[in-house]
């Protein structure tokens, strides 16, 4: 008699899940459609490989394009938590709003370095002027800063407080290199001329959101990294700072190219990733690691050389002794929305 009442309670359980899944089926194959659709769309535009063999490169599998589809969505839900969505509100703003909209005290289109594109926008305080300078690092991508100008809005907030904000556009060529030697002169401008606008040259911060925070992070080891360098090979030639070899190379071709990197009072660090092979290990869990703006900005086996967490665990394992004067004299680090581990 047990047996019989099991065995109709299994039906019926059967029955029951059978049921739910035929009520599902016609939504289920609209939505997988859906989901094919939007993660081969978002391959076909971001993937640099769709343009040799698009059908190549298409996920297939259900479980990846699963995967994919989830880490698009919280990437869409990041952006609209995180600095960008501000930022494009502000600027959104700024543009449609007229009676509310702050005085513009922008000096634009100042050129701080010999190639055509290296100009500067100079935001001068009206009045009560601290004499600090805020260098922002516009932080949409890592290889260029076209749309630099989303940032003009804070810049002009920072202004009214009082601060001199100068907003430079870098990375004409295209790469994180170009980035950093463009935006290491936009900062030996702003000090060499710091008197000539009323600001104090010793109190230059640079600030950076998103990628503009991991290259300002970059650029504040610049003057540490080219010591630590020079010293090491004095003692032995070819030291080795970064366990990579390949890596340790292309570091030192990064540093190079950084000449005579001012220091700077402060930085200030909004949402960044400092550790980008953590980063790609993350993307590759997620499905993602061709189509993020880290797999078209750095160089398979580069990831250790770009990334200044683990070039400071580095210094600090060999136990280097630098000159304090070397590094900024204040940091600060925001997070807009929690990390994802």
């Amino acid at each position: 008699m047990a047996r019989k009442l099991w065995s109709w309670r299994a039906c019926a359980w059967y029955i029951g899940v059978l049921s739910v899944v035929l009520a599902l089926l016609p939504f289920a194959i609209p939505l997988s459609i859906l989901a094919y659709a939007v993660v081969w769309v978002y391959t076909w535009t971001h993937d640099p490989r769709a343009r040799k063999n698009f059908v190549k490169v298409l996920p297939i599998d259900p479980r990846r394009v699963f995967r994919c589809g989830q880490a698009l969505w919280a990437g869409m839900l990041d952006g609209l938590g995180g600095p960008t969505a501000a930022l494009v509100w502000a600027f959104v703003a700024a543009k449609l709003s007229r009676s509310t909209r702050a005085q513009d005290t922008a000096v634009r289109d100042i050129q701080y370095g010999p190639l055509a594109t290296h100009r500067l926008d100079l935001f001068v305080p009206l009045s009560t002027a601290t004499g600090a300078v805020i260098v922002i690092f516009p932080g949409y991508r890592w290889s260029r800063t076209k749309r630099a100008r989303m940032y003009r809005p804070m810049a002009q907030t920072l202004c009214g407080d009082g601060l001199f904000v100068v907003l430079p556009r870098v990375g004409s060529q295209g790469s994180p290199g170009d980035a950093l030697e463009d935006f290491n002169v936009a900062v030996q401008w702003v000090v060499a001329n710091a008197a000539n606008f009323g600001a104090d040259a010793g109190r230059v911060h640079v600030m950076g959101c998103g990628a503009g925070a991991h290259l300002c992070a970059m650029y504040s080891l610049a003057a540490p990294l080219r010591t630590w360098y020079a010293q090491a090979d004095r003692m032995a030639r070819g030291a080795q700072l970064l366990a990579s070899a390949d890596a340790d190379a292309a570091l030192r071709r990064t540093v190079r190219r950084i000449h005579r990197p001012p220091r700077v009072a402060g930085l200030v660090l909004v949402s960044g990733v400092y550790d980008i092979v953590a980063q790609r290990r993350y993307e590759a869990d997620r499905c993602i690691e061709n189509l993020t703006a880290a797999a078209r900005a750095f160089a398979k086996g580069e990831e250790e050389a770009w990334s200044p967490a683990l070039a400071v665990r580095a210094l600090r394992r060999r136990s280097a002794v630098l000159p304090p004067e070397l590094f900024p004299r204040s940091v600060c680090v925001l997070w807009a929305f929690p990390t994802c581990k």
